[in-house]
């Protein structure tokens, strides 16, 4: 006699084989009709769980855009081309790379200005506190473990769109994407010790990312992180095919505690960053990854993610108000690069 364990485990893994065969089903009619099917999350996410990846990436390239020529000015001219191919390199075997010093100190403290200015959200926490509503971060007396920016505020900023439409940094998601990218997520969010515990909603326990077939995200530290306020944290290489354990992601998409994560994983892949204001970390964030907690201070971070293509989450929209100046960056680029800026309204 099976136990209910095991015949749970085989009924969960034959649904998860019928999800699979619907994802490469899904993605034969996009290629082909540029259609997307409503579930076509739901199948990629179980294709994950199943294959480890084994489909996405070439799904990706089925899927992606030829690339388009960028500059290579902006953000990232400060290092030379043997320099980036180097970084590349390093983010394509490890799942990570670290720029130093890409945002100077004074662009830092204006953002940190600008901050203060933005409304946003506390993010309700695992027990339940927090506010949704929108308030000015008062970071002397924060009211929640992880305070969030929405996307459209951020973009409508001038000071942030400096960040948002540089070239040199799309230039670089093209080259670790292989095809035309999407500007996919704009965010920006502080930790904060209002908590004495990680919190699974902060993102402060591992996990992985599965929104669509393949994505790049750029962190940049807008205040200094040491061990102590909250820096990020990463397992190197568990973005690869087959990276994370099928014992893991058998669990689905959700949290996992650090002795899970340790049971599966060895402690030179553990990769805490630490850095001065201005740091910028790319990664591929299909490996696991978290926000550690913090125990003292606090931190402020900016992120952006760039896609190959709309394939699975629908794509948010960014509205910018008011509307960029006639000879902005941002509306140069988005008269520009319309492909990358799809989701952009003014």
């Amino acid at each position: 006699m099976y136990s209910k364990a095991f015949l749970r485990a085989a009924k969960l893994f034959l649904v998860r084989i019928f999800h699979t065969i619907m994802f490469l089903f899904d993605i034969a009619r996009a290629k082909i009709s540029g259609k997307y099917s409503s579930a076509a999350h739901f199948h990629l996410l179980n294709a994950f769980y199943l294959t480890g990846g084994a489909f996405h990436l070439i799904a990706s390239r089925l899927l992606g855009s030829p690339k388009l020529p960028f500059s290579r000015e902006g953000l990232l001219s400060k290092f030379s081309e043997g320099e980036l191919h180097l970084a590349s390199k390093h983010l394509k075997q490890e799942g990570y790379v670290v720029l130093e010093a890409v945002l100077s100190e004074d662009l830092c403290d204006l953002i940190l200005k600008e901050s203060e200015k933005i409304p946003g959200k506390t993010r309700v926490m695992d027990d339940g506190r927090g506010n949704a509503k929108k308030m000015f971060f008062d970071r002397s007396n924060p009211s929640s473990v992880r305070f969030d920016y929405e996307g459209s505020d951020l973009i409508s900023n001038p000071i942030l769109q400096e960040l948002v439409f540089d070239e040199s940094i799309i230039n670089f998601a093209q080259e670790y994407l292989g095809s035309a990218p999407i500007l996919d997520l704009v965010a920006m969010w502080w930790h904060t010790t209002y908590s004495n515990s990680p919190d699974k909603e902060a993102a402060q326990w591992f996990h992985f990312d599965m929104d669509r077939l393949k994505w790049i995200k750029f962190f940049f530290y807008i205040t200094d992180v040491n061990s102590n306020t909250g820096p990020h944290t990463f397992i190197s290489r568990s973005h690869r095919r087959m990276g994370i354990p099928y014992k893991l992601r058998s669990k689905g998409y959700t949290r996992l505690t650090d002795d899970e994560v340790a049971a599966s994983f060895g402690a030179d892949q553990y990769k805490e960053f630490t850095g001065k204001k201005g740091t910028l970390i790319v990664e591929d964030t299909r490996g696991l990854h978290k926000g550690k907690h913090c125990i003292s201070g606090d931190r402020l971070l900016f992120q952006l993610e760039f896609t190959t293509s709309a394939f699975g989450m629908h794509l948010p929209e960014f509205n910018i108000n008011p509307p960029a100046g006639q000879n902005s960056l941002a509306a140069t680029n988005i008269k520009k690069y319309p492909f990358v800026f799809q989701s952009i309204r003014q």
